[in-house]
């Protein structure tokens, strides 16, 4: 008897342990959000300027091809927190010539933007094993002056989670499988554009 329960106790414990999940790439300290650093450069990117951006279709390099539209989501939604970003159906009617830096500026113009972002997806990956699953994205960002042309700001990051448990239990059929990872990578986009809207604005990404 005292055997039988003392394995359940073990079992018990390691389920548990098992169990637990973590991302690497943010921290909370307290009530203190902190953000990850981005390999950055400033060459002009200011509170007064830019005020409205385009956000030009993204250049794709991973495997995936919905990667390239996620990622272009996510760095709307967080560009728009510090600015005004023109709609994305507007500009991809306008684009002829996906990631060409003419036509980008070409569109923004046209669009009358303050400036126009260019992004590629570099990587998208994830994996899942019986009791390990990771996911992992790294975005590159460069923004230029509509008007000059000229580069602006630059910059790359990544984000990376994982879970331990029972993992097989997640992705047990194609349709749970692609919803899994599609809720995990966008995530992780969003991670990486607040660490980019953080770099650029802290101001108005201010932890508490």
């Amino acid at each position: 008897m005292r055997c039988s329960f003392a394995r359940l106790t073990i079992l018990f414990c390691l389920a548990t342990l098992l169990s637990s999940c973590g991302t690497f790439h943010r921290l909370v300290l307290g009530n203190h959000k902190t953000y990850c650093e981005v390999d950055s450069a400033n060459h002009g990117f200011s509170k007064q300027y830019p005020q409205t951006f385009t956000v030009y279709p993204f250049r794709n390099t991973s495997w995936y091809r919905e990667a390239g539209p996620r990622a272009r989501e996510a760095i709307f939604q967080g560009f728009s927190l510090i600015g005004t970003c023109t709609r994305l159906d507007d500009t991809d009617r306008r684009a002829s010539q996906p990631y060409s830096g003419a036509d980008a500026l070409r569109v923004a113009r046209e669009e009358n933007s303050d400036a126009v972002i260019l992004g590629d997806v570099l990587t998208q990956d994830h994996f899942h094993f019986f009791l390990f699953t990771y996911a992992y994205v790294e975005v590159r960002l460069a923004v230029y002056d509509t008007k000059s042309g000229k580069l602006i700001w630059k910059g790359q990051t990544w984000s990376i989670s994982t879970d331990y448990g029972l993992t097989w239990l997640a992705p047990i059929s194609g349709i749970i499988d692609h919803y899994y990872w599609s809720r995990q990578t966008m995530d992780l986009y969003h991670r990486v554009s607040m660490d980019f809207v953080h770099e650029l604005r802290p101001d108005v990404m201010a932890s508490k």
